[in-house]
């Protein structure tokens, strides 16, 4: 029982997301033609607080969010875990 209480809370501490929002402006991710690119990431949140190669992070309040993008620049994918 206390097994699965720590394997659930260590899933909530980490969340997939499809959008983030970056002021009024909203972020897509999963790979696909719909997904926001690099550039348009950029133009609407801004420079990230790190970078490396494929992966961005952003601090958006008391969230971090880690944004993965794919070969082709585009945003694959999104996670959010409290700082």
């Amino acid at each position: 029982m206390t097994g699965l209480i720590l394997v659930l809370f260590a899933i909530q501490s980490v969340a997939s997301d499809r959008t983030i929002r970056c002021g009024r402006y909203l972020i897509y991710a999963g790979g696909g033609k719909d997904s926001s690119g690099m550039y348009e990431v950029l133009k609407k949140c801004g420079e990230p607080e790190a970078k490396r190669r494929d992966t961005w992070v952003y601090i958006q309040g008391n969230m971090r969010r880690i944004l993965t993008f794919n070969y082709e620049g585009k945003l694959q994918r999104i996670e959010s875990e409290r700082n």
